[in-house]
């Protein structure tokens, strides 16, 4: 489901998910928080999982993850003092990648260990975007610290992110 969203930046086409479930994690798209930005939130069970399901949550900003291919693969490692950068560094890492190499992912192998620092490696399976094959919804041009909360509540992770169009 499909619905369209008129701001002070033109028109823009949500897909509408309320909650979805996939594999180990949950999300939840907050069309009501944000005026001209895309909000989610990500509940798991493991701290891997919820950045994988923050990855694919800030995809549906920008496209259909389900009609996407995925026949290249991206690795990337990250450092971090603490696991809310972590989470910030990882998303932007993905519009960044998007942005410089025209790249949208479908999904990610991602191991997060500790070690004084956090440190995170991804394979993001993805495609080039091709503008013949993929609906492109909107733009996502940064991740912000607005409201951005990544925390264990009792017996899973939570995460809330907001993103700019």
């Amino acid at each position: 489901m499909f619905y369209q969203k008129k701001t002070n930046k033109g028109l823009f086409l949500f897909r509408l998910v309320i909650i979805q479930v996939i594999s180990m994690f949950r999300y939840k798209i907050l069309t009501e928080e944000v005026k001209s930005d895309f909000a989610f939130e990500v509940h798991s069970d493991t701290l891997s999982e919820l950045f994988r399901g923050a990855g694919i949550a800030m995809m549906l900003a920008m496209v259909n993850v389900e009609e996407l291919e995925s026949d290249k693969t991206w690795d990337f490692e990250i450092k971090s003092e603490n696991l809310n950068l972590l989470l910030y560094d990882f998303l932007g890492e993905l519009v960044f990648l998007k942005d410089v190499e025209s790249i949208l992912f479908k999904d990610y192998n991602i191991d997060i260990t500790e070690n004084n620092d956090y440190f995170l490696k991804c394979t993001a399976h993805g495609a080039t975007i091709d503008y013949t094959k993929n609906e492109i919804l909107t733009d996502v041009k940064a991740v912000t610290m607005h409201k951005f909360v990544l925390e264990k509540q009792e017996k899973e992770w939570y995460c809330h992110v907001i993103v700019d169009l």
